[in-house]
């Protein structure tokens, strides 16, 4: 399996998407940084960057999917990773330029929404092509654990370099790393197969809209798939809005302990991602989702429970970054891969791309809900119900055992972060 995992074209793919995640997870520690730190947003702005980083790619979602299939899947995302270099060094020219203020970091925030958007759903639908159905989840597996690697190291830069340059020139790396996944992209010699890109025989846009979002709604495995993700999302975009904040102003975190802190929380990703086909191979894979949404919810319990001396918060914050981290490894590698197997080539991209709208209309529905209860109980009741809102994962999860299961659905082999914001 090994031989056919790290062949030489997936291995140019998990250098460029390791690179690319290393820098923009650099910018998701860097953003927020400059919103809070260097613009002094208030809760209720800071939910405005955050629904400008969302909504703009729901916008063009659907559509994206019908573009992703009908386009050879490899150029569109090397396109995207061009624009999106484009876009986010456009933060640093501005800010040399005593240019950039709150608008135009929404302004950048809502086109990467799109381009993010767009090179997601051609990712998804580009790797069931560059892979076999029956090693997605190993493959999964092994791009989670580079994810890992580069939230170790990114979130452990993002707060040195932010107090070293300042919030606006951090986000060069993120560009640099944009360009270095355009290139691997492009050094990559497979081609996708002739029924993997379906233009000339395509039906009609709207008819393919309703093609995707049918599949998608139709097919109860994936419908109960999204509905734990989508579920998820609505605390994603809670925690998105008070998270930092909170760390940042009740417990008086400065950037540097908080880009450490995060790092930390990426070894507990990598371990779990390591090990992910040995718990799957133990537990089920049904079981596996359930101990995945068990472990986040206990992690996430921990940030608002914190109190007391720093190093005491410390022990708290790290807790729920590494407890949590590994719960939403679990959660996250199995939902990729049942998406992935259980679904047609032909249909992938928009089945992708109405995946990612439902799902980030939850995180903006949490994000609304973040903001405003974050100004009117305070952050960390707001980060309780958080913790409520995971409480429902878990039930829907266990409400969905006797549906959800690889194995029996015949991918008897496979087991199971990105992204964000």
């Amino acid at each position: 399996m090994l031989s056919k995992i790290f062949r030489r074209d997936f291995a140019k793919l998990l250098l460029g998407q390791g690179v690319s995640l290393f820098g923009s997870l650099i910018s998701r520690l860097a953003l927020p940084f400059l919103v809070i730190y260097t613009l002094s947003a208030s809760p209720t702005q800071m939910a405005w960057v955050r629904i400008c980083e969302i909504v703009p790619g729901i916008l063009v979602g659907l559509l994206a999917g019908v573009v992703v299939d009908r386009t050879a899947r490899r150029s569109l995302m090397l396109f995207t990773d061009v624009t999106r270099a484009i876009l986010i060094g456009s933060i640093p020219v501005l800010f040399l330029f005593h240019a950039l203020n709150l608008v135009v970091v929404m302004a950048v925030a809502s086109l990467m929404s799109m381009a993010s958007m767009l090179f997601d759903s051609a990712y998804d639908a580009y790797l069931p092509t560059l892979v076999p159905v029956d090693e997605l989840v190993d493959a999964n597996a092994k791009l989670s654990v580079i994810a890992s690697v580069s939230e170790v190291t990114g979130f452990g830069m993002a707060g040195i370099l932010f107090n070293l340059l300042g919030g606006a020139l951090t986000f060069s790396f993120d560009a640099g790393s944009f360009v270095v996944s355009a290139v691997s992209l492009w050094a990559i010699r497979h081609r996708e197969p002739s029924a993997a890109i379906t233009s000339a025989n395509s039906p009609p846009t709207l008819h393919a809209l309703r093609q995707g979002l049918a599949t998608l709604f139709t097919n109860r495995l994936l419908f109960r798939a999204l509905l734990m993700d989508t579920t998820n999302s609505v605390y994603f975009g809670l925690s998105g809005v008070a998270y930092m904040l909170f760390v940042s102003r009740t417990l008086h975190l400065d950037p540097i302990v908080q880009g450490i802190l995060y790092a930390v929380g990426g070894i507990g990703s990598l371990a779990i991602a390591s090990v992910t086909n040995a718990v799957v191979e133990r537990l089920g894979n049904m079981q596996t989702l359930v101990v995945g949404a068990v472990i986040a919810t206990v992690g996430t319990l921990l940030l608002p429970l914190a109190t007391g001396p720093i190093w005491i918060l410390v022990i708290f914050v790290l807790g729920q970054q590494i407890i949590g981290d590994s719960g939403d490894t679990l959660l996250l590698i199995g939902l990729d891969s049942v998406r992935q197997a259980h679904t047609a080539i032909d249909v992938l991209g928009r089945v992708r791309s109405a995946w990612l709208v439902v799902t980030a209309i939850g995180t903006v529905i949490g994000t609304i809900a973040g903001g405003q209860l974050a100004s009117v109980i305070g952050l960390r009741d707001t980060l309780f119900a958080g913790v409520g809102i995971r409480v429902v994962v878990i039930l829907i999860t266990v409400a969905s055992r006797k549906l959800i299961s690889l194995k029996n659905s015949g991918i008897s082999q496979e087991a199971t972060h990105t992204p964000g914001n």
